[in-house]
């Protein structure tokens, strides 16, 4: 009897330290998913604008337009909109962190226009507007 109750024990404690390290591999599993290894390289444009929209909210105007940035260059069309946006308007909204260029935020309004963006459209007008020269010509060509 002694050996069977011993037998029993080994058991019960064999199938509670299986319990428990299959919880340990999930946990870790589960940890590995949400945090992958070089995750700000795998990120989407959509991923990036989000990150921009909250950096924008929470005044990291730095972050905002490298976010922006890269989500514009890899042809987010609402984050090239917002991009030429803030370079429009750039100091007078967004402090020192955003020069304003209107050459290269005509650059990204036509990038977007031509992605179908309305507001980019009207935008790139006003803009050619402010950046026409007395003589007729363009400033940025």
């Amino acid at each position: 009897m002694p050996s069977e109750l011993n037998l029993n024990q080994m058991t019960g404690l064999s199938l509670r330290l299986r319990v428990l390290l299959s919880g340990v591999l999930l946990l870790v599993a589960a940890i590995s998913a949400a945090r992958p290894a070089g995750a700000d390289l795998d990120l989407q444009a959509e991923q990036r604008f989000q990150l921009a929209l909250e950096a924008q909210a929470g005044r990291d105007y730095r972050a905002m337009l490298d976010h922006l940035r890269q989500a514009a260059i890899e042809g987010h069309a609402e984050a090239q909109e917002m991009l030429g946006m803030v370079l429009m308007t750039g100091p007078a909204l967004y402090g020192t962190a955003v020069k304003a260029d209107r050459c290269e935020a005509g650059e990204w309004m036509r990038r977007a226009a031509v992605q179908g963006s309305e507001t980019a459209k009207v935008q790139l007008t006003f803009l050619n507007r402010l950046r026409t020269s007395p003589s007729g010509k363009r400033a940025c060509d």
